[in-house]
């Protein structure tokens, strides 16, 4: 018998299964143009952008929670008050499994999928759930 110790799970790679259309916000938008964004994207994340890169994620959990429990004016809030920081990542050519666990890890529904140092997509809860539900 050979030792199984040291070997990597392996199976379909995240960058297979990740959304490649990058959606973003700017971190001085209110928090209501985020939402709107969200809604006319059907996305329940966005990236956040300053002047040069991503900067954090706004997510429809953080609206939900933070703005409307705390009762935020979502007219005048910018996304930078409420984003979450730093972008969570994982590298393109992972397997699937690695991105669930990242995601429990985490406590996270949404990463950035990076290559070669760049984000190229986003890989969601949804998009393992499309996966898995065409294994089964």
């Amino acid at each position: 018998k050979k030792a199984k110790i040291g070997r990597t799970l392996i199976g379909p790679q995240i960058a297979e299964h990740m959304s490649s259309e990058i959606r973003s916000v700017s971190q001085d938008d209110s928090l209501r143009k985020a939402g709107q964004l969200m809604q006319q994207w059907k996305l329940g994340s966005l990236l956040v952008t300053n002047s040069q890169s991503y900067v954090g994620v706004m997510t429809d959990s953080v609206l939900a929670r933070e703005v409307v429990a705390n009762g935020l004016d979502p007219n005048t809030t910018v996304v930078k008050t409420c984003m979450r920081t730093p972008v969570a990542a994982i590298e393109g050519g992972r397997p699937i499994i690695d991105a669930v666990r990242m995601m429990k890890e985490q406590a996270t529904r949404h990463l950035a999928v990076m290559q070669d140092g760049e984000i190229i997509g986003v890989i969601s809860v949804s998009n393992i759930l499309r996966y898995y539900s065409g294994v089964a």
